[in-house]
């Protein structure tokens, strides 16, 4: 990002600042992840110091990853699909994630943060109004 940083015209926003300082704001200091299987390996690439983050381990791990790629390949979202990401979410909240972060954008296909029954850390919804504050003020 800084060397990204460094060449841009325009002033970039972390997402990874972001969300890490989201999730401070929140008070939570243990968050489960769902997304590609490097996003949740790299606990959202190592950038999150405000909490632990928590991944699916094993087959659950690469059951996520799966349904994720193929969800995200066609833009829509399966009752298998669905039940993959519900069963990985439920078990990281009975490890002790007080939410769930959504470490891919096209996990907004599945949930809403509105009308979930757990709670949940929207990255992109987090980035987008970050875009937006800077560049309305």
């Amino acid at each position: 990002m800084d060397a990204f940083k460094a060449v841009s015209p325009l002033r970039a926003v972390d997402m990874i600042v972001e969300v890490n300082q989201a999730i401070a704001e929140r008070g939570l200091n243990r968050v489960g992840i769902l997304g590609t299987q490097t996003v949740m390996e790299t606990r959202f690439y190592g950038g999150v110091t405000s909490a632990e983050i928590i991944a699916p381990g094993g087959q659950e791990l690469l059951d996520v990853h799966q349904a994720y790629v193929t969800m995200a390949a066609s833009g829509v979202i399966t009752e298998a699909q669905r039940s993959v990401f519900d069963a990985a979410s439920h078990r990281l909240l009975k490890k002790g994630a007080q939410a769930i972060l959504l470490g891919g954008t096209d996990l907004v296909l599945v949930y809403d943060e509105r009308t979930s029954s757990f709670p949940l850390i929207d990255c992109a919804s987090i980035h987008a109004d970050a875009i937006a504050r800077l560049a309305i003020g």
